[in-house]
């Protein structure tokens, strides 16, 4: 399996705070939630009240890259708030919790995205259903969830095994859909439990899967070939609009552009991706582009655990984001998924910078934006 990249350590860097809109586009502040307190009585840090979220907000829940779990980290995760309802980009680990953390309900969730099918991007997903959907109100509305649809077909080993083992051969690349009905099935004692002993909904009646349709002419062989912006999906809030880009040998994945009807705000999340065309087509003047990052693409010799050429064909340089950045016209770029955490800001700045004019802020587990 060929996980997401992450780098460990926890620098605390520059904290730079920033508000994005359309007409100004002006710095004016923001927010990290879930700070501790250290309780004198016990010694134990106490999270603080969440603090009032804007009328319209992006947060982004977790900002670490990769499966393996990093302590007082959370995976990578972002949220919209638009009024009072509430759309989730990605579940990374700590996600469902890093939600609560902000203040947000699952009563109030109303979509959730998947770029793609790794395991940093999708670990928590359940969690918000059987979890937060304990907490759901009789008759709650069910989540639209968007993501990717199957694969289709394995590439071969990278790592020098030419007949490597294969999860559930019947089914080997199962698609949002499956995963979801295969999740039901895995957890249905449980949900049975408490609907008989709580009165909670049936699981099941909480989410209904859409997976992306892809225009013609890409498969899991040809991922991400030259492609103008398609439609996902559009009600009383926003408009999104998706594209494929290239993150190794994953199919499909998928960055996002969210547009808000009554501001015209934009958000754009490049989903994990090599510098895509695609995802600059996507970004167009938007105001503001969550982006991912590794710093260098250099392989890392005889110590990395990815397969040589991983990362240059897997992932985008802080450099390369501000090429993206800048072709796009994108306002404020604001870094997420990136490694290694324990740069300073200022370096991450510097690099994205060289291309680029605009705003940077290099995200935080829990910060918020207003829109």
């Amino acid at each position: 399996m060929h996980g997401c990249c992450g780098g460990e350590g926890h620098g605390n860097g520059d904290l730079v705070g920033a508000v994005s809109r359309r007409a100004a586009l002006t710095a004016a502040g923001s927010v990290v939630l879930g700070a501790g307190l250290l309780s004198a009585s016990t010694g134990i840090a106490a999270a603080q009240p969440a603090a009032a979220l804007p009328e319209n907000a992006l947060i982004t829940l977790g900002v670490q890259a990769g499966p393996p779990p990093i302590p007082n980290r959370i995976g990578i995760s972002s949220a919209l708030k638009i009024g009072t309802d509430v759309y989730v980009i990605d579940c990374g680990l700590g996600s469902l919790n890093a939600f609560a953390n902000a203040g947000l309900k699952f009563a109030d969730l109303k979509s959730m995205f998947i770029t793609h099918l790794h395991a940093d991007h999708i670990v928590d997903y359940y969690s918000f259903f059987l979890s937060g959907g304990y907490t759901a109100s009789a008759g709650k509305g069910a989540v639209s969830v968007y993501g990717p649809g199957p694969a289709g077909g394995l590439p071969p080993s990278e790592v020098g095994n030419p007949n490597p083992p294969t999860v559930e051969p019947a089914n080997p690349t199962p698609g949002i859909a499956a995963m979801t009905d295969a999740l039901h099935r895995a957890f249905a004692y449980t949900s049975n439990i408490f609907i008989r002993d709580m009165g909670t909904d049936d699981i099941q009646s909480l989410v209904n899967v859409h997976e992306v349709v892809v225009p013609p002419g890409s498969d899991y062989q040809n991922r991400s070939p030259r492609t103008d912006p398609f439609p996902v999906m559009t009600d009383d809030n926003v408009r999104v609009t998706a594209t494929l880009v290239s993150h190794y040998d994953v199919y499909p994945a998928f960055a996002f552009r969210f547009d808000l009807l009554k501001s015209g705000v934009s958000v754009t999340f490049s989903g994990d991706t090599t510098k895509s065309d695609n995802l600059i087509a996507l970004a167009q003047g938007t105001d503001i582009l969550v982006h991912e990052a590794q710093f260098s693409l250099a392989d890392g010799g005889n110590n990395s655990r990815f397969p040589p050429g991983y990362l240059v064909r897997s992932h985008t340089s802080a450099e390369q984001v501000g090429e993206v950045a800048a072709a796009a016209n994108a306002k404020h770029v604001v870094l997420s998924h990136y490694s290694p955490t324990d740069l300073p800001d200022a370096k991450w700045r510097d690099a994205i910078g060289r291309r680029y004019r605009g705003e940077i802020t290099v995200a935080r587990d829990g910060q918020v934006f207003a829109l």
